[in-house]
């Protein structure tokens, strides 16, 4: 009867064991997202290059005492993001809690240089911990990423020779990829204001231009040559010549304007010039005596009478 009572006592010290264990390990509790990071969480990108962004995370105490976790960031602290979240959080008993982390971004070059197919891993760490002995820990990570940024920016260079009449002169249109990813020309356009007369040509190289991703120094243009060709009829005057184009990447129109002068044709200005001229002889020729017909024929007479005349 001894012998059994010890080996009851013994088993349930046994079963008591595990309990104990789990005891002295805390209750449970639970991190995780909020936010939707599957696969990654795209930052909002301003056009200055603004980065704002925010990150919610949950923490779930199944226990009934008040959790205190402490809290660490682990991310590549040379990339485009700048992330701000507290150090620690506490958790009632059987509670839910959350906690935001903001995101920002570094100088508009390095967020522009950062690729919408890089991404960026930050890893949060929580730590329960009993003085300075951790209890239990946590982590969960997320990707962080940039949207595409489309931006072609065309600029129009005022050709340098003198546009006349009939005749037509080279200018150049630059185009510049001023966003973060590879984009293209759809389609361009020109537009002339108050001469019907005057028309571009070459629009059509333009048509599904490739444009690589401009560099902050302003090189790497893709660029083509038109023609701005006026008509002979053209009259002398200044035109507001504009070029659009259209991103393949958001179907936004961009253009870019310049003034040209049309003048007239050089033909006409030696015919006016000969013109002068001639003018000019037919007034000195004028300025000379003239004998008119009756004069010559009195003198005429005059000289038949002398020769008829006796001796």
């Amino acid at each position: 009867m001894r012998l059994a009572s010890v080996l009851m006592a013994s088993l349930l010290v046994l079963l008591a064991l595990p309990a104990q264990a789990q005891d002295m390990q805390g209750p449970s509790w639970e991190m995780g997202w909020v936010s939707d990071v599957d696969p990654k969480f795209i930052v909002d990108l301003e056009e200055d290059w603004d980065v704002t962004g925010e990150l919610v995370v949950y923490v779930s105490n199944d226990g009934p005492a008040e959790l205190s976790l402490a809290l660490d960031y682990d991310y590549d602290e040379d990339g485009p993001f700048v992330l701000d979240g507290p150090d620690s959080i506490s958790v009632s008993g059987n509670t839910n809690d959350t906690f935001t982390i903001s995101i920002s971004g570094g100088t508009a070059e390095e967020v522009r240089a950062f690729s919408p197919s890089s991404k960026l891993n930050l890893k949060i760490i929580g730590e329960e911990k009993v003085g300075e002995s951790t209890l239990r820990t946590q982590e969960i990570d997320a990707d962080l990423a940039v949207p595409r940024m489309f931006r072609l920016i065309p600029n129009l260079v005022p050709p340098t020779d003198d546009l006349f009449a009939g005749s037509w002169v080279e200018m150049t249109l630059e185009i510049s990829n001023m966003g973060n990813t590879q984009d293209a020309v759809v389609q361009a356009k020109a537009t002339i204001r108050s001469c019907p007369h005057l028309s571009v040509s070459g629009l059509e190289q333009l048509d599904d231009l490739v444009v690589q991703v401009s560099p902050s120094s302003g090189e790497g243009k893709a660029s083509v040559v038109l023609r701005l060709e006026a008509s002979s009829s053209h009259q002398e005057r200044t035109c507001e010549v504009s070029i659009a184009v259209e991103s393949e990447g958001d179907n936004t129109q961009r253009s870019s304007t310049i003034d040209a002068d049309v003048k007239a044709p050089k033909a006409a200005e030696d015919a006016s010039e000969e013109e002068d001229q001639q003018t000019s002889s037919s007034n000195d020729v004028g300025d000379m005596p003239w004998v008119g017909a009756h004069e010559v024929l009195l003198a005429v007479l005059i000289g038949a009478l002398l020769i008829r005349r006796p001796e």
